[in-house]
């Protein structure tokens, strides 16, 4: 599982790793899933297998299959709805729009899970560090 997701994380940081790559990335993310990325006038709500599959692997169908089936609720714990929400309000209109980068640690548990790390310059996020625990 590591492996899939050092992909994703290798496209993710590539798409985050600025604030001006997060800001297209923002207008990106509004025109597929809405202004809040909740989905609204036939765009699809945001969830994160779907949209970090975009990027990752162009072309591979059964490598797109097999992370859509590892980011499901069955292999997460409830992390993957703070993931996703923290993701949603950044990207958002009027989210901060700020710099995101993604770790990936073997892990030990039984499910994946997320660990999330605002960085702040005088109380406000400039950046997330955003650690993948992957699962057995």
């Amino acid at each position: 599982m590591a492996l899939s997701y050092q992909n994703i994380a290798d496209s993710l940081n590539g798409k985050f790793k600025t604030k001006h790559d997060v800001q297209q990335a923002a207008i990106e993310f509004q025109n597929k899933h809405g202004p809040k990325g909740k989905g609204a006038n036939g765009k699809k709500p945001y969830k994160f297998g779907n949209f970090a599959v975009d990027d990752s692997f162009p072309n591979e169908p059964a490598k797109q299959a097999k992370w859509l089936i590892d980011t499901g609720t069955r292999n997460w714990d409830s992390s993957v709805e703070q993931l996703q929400e923290t993701i949603r309000e950044n990207l958002s209109d009027t989210g901060p729009q700020v710099p995101m980068t993604f770790y990936i640690r073997p892990g030990g548990a039984a499910k994946a899970r997320a660990e999330i790390k605002p960085i702040t310059t005088n109380g406000i996020i400039t950046s997330y560090e955003i650690i993948l625990h992957c699962r057995n």
